[in-house]
């Protein structure tokens, strides 16, 4: 018996699905999109729906030719940080480099010093505000780190003000991750692993998802991210790595032989680097923003597929050396500077970045799956890499409801 609807999407002049089962991106002309609840239950050619017209209690939603695309999934953010560093941003721009502003007590650093004394109420606003945004940009599931805290109590507490964003009927969904090898101790650094290892892992599992790494020079090493990584598996949490972000550290490599869930940066990874991240499943995060704001080298987009990778984009959206809630934007960066096409970008954003988290049930406009999906203002789905910067989300559908309108007709 099929389920009555309870949204219908109709008059759709591009439904692009990223269902590899209909070509790449999946597009599917004169279409409609169709829900029952929080689950899409037909999503395909108009003419072949099936279904009558929609009662009064079912929201329709005339596109007027518009595409439609699914919600993005953003699988690399630290948006759950208090405090300022714009002052860096001139810095870089003045010469100074990222690692002599660390030397000299900004980076990482500060933002912990802003925000480890944060309550969990000061910390969820403004994770909220950030989340919201990104939102209204299209962005219908995003992972938030932990990572300015530090002190297991502080770290605590950034995961809690990231899960109380969580439960917002007006906001993305919320996928926590434990990031405590972010920036290095302040004191003794075997009994600050030791906690990690210990209390920290086992406080985090009841609260996040994964455990992440910083593995690079200047910050923890191969081994010290490997007995973090195990301890955290160990404690039920899936591992994720920041890997060969500002040099080539080995960090793809643990990544691959423990089974993580995803690598992310990449950007001084080698060709073998990414075989090995291919051949374990771990799916490579590229953040285009980030790489491009500290003026490194690209993220390896075209390499990781000729690998045979999987590929997520994402927007590291941190007050360092991202500050971008957007994910067009960082498609219109990964086509621009990733080696991407738009097409690849595009699924990349949506159902790369489910894969990077898991998450089986979205990431595609296909029956079974959770209806997140954008509504553009435009009839041509490459805008969202071609208008670079824009801002072409009309109506964002999370979990089969209408949660934010940016208005707009289609145009072109």
């Amino acid at each position: 018996m099929i389920a009555a609807p309870t949204l219908v999407v109709h008059n759709i002049g591009a439904l692009v699905t990223c269902d590899p089962t209909h070509g790449e991106p999946g597009i599917v002309s004169d279409a409609m999109l169709v829900a029952s609840g929080s689950e899409i239950i037909y999503a395909g050619r108009g003419r072949g729906a099936g279904f009558s017209s929609p009662s009064a209690d079912v929201v329709d939603i005339d596109a007027k030719g518009a595409a439609v695309i699914p919600g993005f999934v953003d699988a690399h953010t630290h948006i759950a940080w208090l405090g300022d560093r714009s002052a860096e941003y001139a810095a870089r721009a003045a010469g100074a480099t990222y690692e002599e502003i660390a030397r000299d007590g900004g980076g990482i650093r500060r933002t912990v010093q802003s925000t480890a004394a944060g309550t969990v109420e000061e910390v969820s606003a403004a994770v909220a505000a950030r989340a919201r945004r990104m939102l209204e940009h299209g962005t219908t599931t995003v992972e938030v780190k932990s990572g300015y805290g530090l002190e297991l109590g502080a770290e605590m507490r950034q995961l809690d003000a990231a899960l109380a964003v969580a439960v917002g009927d007006d906001m993305p969904d919320v996928v926590t991750t434990y990031l405590p090898l972010h920036s290095l101790p302040e004191g003794d650094r075997e009994e600050f692993l030791a906690e990690v290892c210990g209390p920290g892992v086992r406080e985090a599992a009841a609260r996040a998802r994964f455990c992440d790494v910083f593995c690079e020079e200047g910050a923890f090493t191969v081994e010290e991210c490997r007995r973090v990584l195990v301890a955290a598996q160990r404690a039920g949490l899936a591992a994720k790595v920041h890997a060969e972000q500002r040099t080539n550290s080995g960090g793809a490599r643990l990544a691959a032989a423990l089974g993580a869930v995803s690598a992310d940066h990449l950007e001084h990874a080698d060709a073998d680097d990414l075989r090995a991240l291919a051949d374990a499943g771990v799916t490579g995060v590229l953040l285009p923003g980030a790489a491009l704001v500290l003026g490194g080298p690209p993220p390896p987009g075209r390499r990781l597929l000729a690998a045979g990778a999987t590929v997520a984009v994402a927007t590291d959206c941190n007050p360092g050396t991202c500050f971008s809630e957007s994910m067009p934007l960082m498609v219109s960066l990964a086509v621009a500077t990733a080696g991407l096409t738009p097409a690849q970008a595009l699924v990349a954003a949506t159902s790369g970045g489910a894969a990077a988290l898991r998450l089986a049930d979205r990431g595609m406009l296909r029956a079974g799956l959770r209806c997140d999906a954008v509504i553009l203002q435009t009839n041509q789905w490459i805008d969202v890499a071609y208008h670079l910067g824009a801002n072409l989300a009309a109506t964002v559908i999370r979990a089969g409801r209408v949660v934010a309108t940016g208005g707009g007709v289609p145009s072109r």
